[in-house]
């Protein structure tokens, strides 16, 4: 008999909880959901829809609101319209690193036409092959680029779109439209000026959720997620039975709803939601501390999700943020942090910028790697600094009276050099030799 179990004395519907489920509305973002309607209107009524951009940060409902309005529109070209033919895409720009407009133009094709992704082609042929799909689709087609600002520098196909019915790139029966979606509040004030004019009409910001807004999503999660956790609105419960449980609002409507769990102490959604407006008011993240708490409960055998949970969660959690962020490094951050973890090792660490590049350039000798000039490197220290893996404090002026700044860890030795060691290039250094025969600078 195994240790598996078709069932789990916490969770009732876990995948609730999971970064993959969308919820069918949105009701904190009533507002961004109509200017978003406002700019897919034009579809209904056959003229095409306008190219929109969604912005904010990570965990906002950018692309579950996307997805909802769309399903909306499919739902009324099915149902209730002669006339709009209507072909969705959903292109995730990052997952596929989609960095090149030649990507990001195969990438479509293959998800309109269901073909493999073409190679070996120029740009211009990929190009007109995409268009070409869309001629022989024809109707209103609209493209959702997710995290396009994966995109970079390389804005052809930003400005070849939006604009493919002026340029007869497209036959006069075809509306292609694009929905942006990006985290990256800066990126689109860095496109070019023709790029910017004609690739958005409309904009849509997403402002970050406040602790309030990220408790009504929460409850409205853990009814769904949690065993014996229930959403009762006030007027459905009997007006002779005592009130327990947390009396709240779960969306906009001002209605108030009756929250019940026996899984979750009172304390948890309140806490975990703080925790995430205190940080970055993303809901996402906010969930995944639940999911997580909820996890802990049910690894430790509790019969509930206390704060204590929700706190060893966050701590999971954002480890798992900083050891994901060491992974994805360069070649030269990794040599940095090879350094500074070699000599946290070996105890010298708080540490000055100038012995770490000493034992930087050791390793780089020792992975035949190339060596940055110390200001550079300095750089990559700060990188280190500003991603919560190393902590930079000025201690006193330089001899040439600059600045001075000691370095040291912040993640456990052992984490980092099991993140190093998984990167082919450090597999056989010995960190714990590394400092003692670093060289002079």
């Amino acid at each position: 008999m195994t240790q598996f179990s078709n069932t789990s004395p916490i969770f009732q519907r876990e995948e609730v909880l999971r970064e993959e489920y969308h919820p069918g509305n949105l009701p904190e973002r009533t507002d961004e959901m109509e200017d978003l309607h406002m700019s897919l209107a034009p579809a209904a009524r056959g003229v095409g829809a306008n190219n929109v951009f969604l912005h904010g940060k990570a965990g906002q409902g950018k692309t579950a609101a996307a997805k909802a309005k769309l399903s909306e529109l499919q739902a009324h070209a099915e149902e209730e319209s002669d006339h709009l033919d209507l072909t969705t895409a959903y292109v995730s720009c990052e997952s596929h690193d989609l960095s090149t407009s030649y990507k990001a133009a195969s990438r479509i094709y293959q998800e309109l036409t269901g073909n493999s992704r073409p190679t070996g082609y120029a740009t211009d042929v990929v190009m007109d092959m995409m268009f070409e799909a869309m001629n022989e689709i024809g109707g209103t087609i609209i493209i959702v680029l997710d995290e396009i600002d994966t995109l970079g520098d390389d804005d052809r196909i930003l400005y070849s779109l939006p604009r493919a019915r002026a340029q007869d790139y497209v036959e006069d029966h075809v509306f292609p439209s694009i929905i942006g979606i990006s985290n990256d509040l800066q990126w689109r004030d860095n496109l070019s000026p023709k790029v910017k004019s004609s690739l958005y009409d409309d904009s849509v910001l997403f402002s970050p959720y406040d602790a309030t807004q990220l408790q009504q999503i929460l409850r409205r999660r853990a009814a769904k997620a949690f065993r014996d956790t229930k959403l009762t609105p006030i007027d459905e419960v009997d007006a002779d039975g005592v009130l327990e449980g947390t009396v709240v609002e779960i969306d906009q409507s001002e209605q108030e709803y009756l929250f019940r769990s026996g899984v979750l102490t009172d304390d948890v959604v309140p806490l975990v939601a703080a925790l995430s407006a205190q940080d970055t008011g993303d809901a996402r993240q906010a969930i995944k501390y639940l999911r997580k708490a909820g996890e802990l409960a049910d690894k430790h055998g509790d019969d509930q999700v206390s704060a204590e949970h929700a706190r060893e969660a966050q701590a999971l959690v954002e480890r798992e943020a900083v050891v994901e962020a060491m992974r994805e490094m360069t070649t030269q951050a990794h040599l940095a942090l090879a350094a500074l973890t070699a000599l946290e090792i070996s105890g010298d660490a708080p540490v000055r910028a100038k012995p770490i590049y000493g034992v930087y350039k050791s390793v780089a000798s020792r992975i035949d790697a190339d060596k940055l000039g110390q200001r550079r490197f300095k750089d990559h220290l700060r990188e280190l600094d500003m991603q919560g893996i190393a902590e930079g404090e000025k201690v006193t002026a330089g001899s040439i009276g600059g600045p001075a700044w000691e370095y040291q860890l912040q993640v456990d030795t052992a984490i980092a050099v099991e993140v190093l060691k998984d990167t082919a290039r450090f597999a056989d250094i010995d960190f714990e030799h590394i400092s003692a025969d670093r060289p002079d600078v």
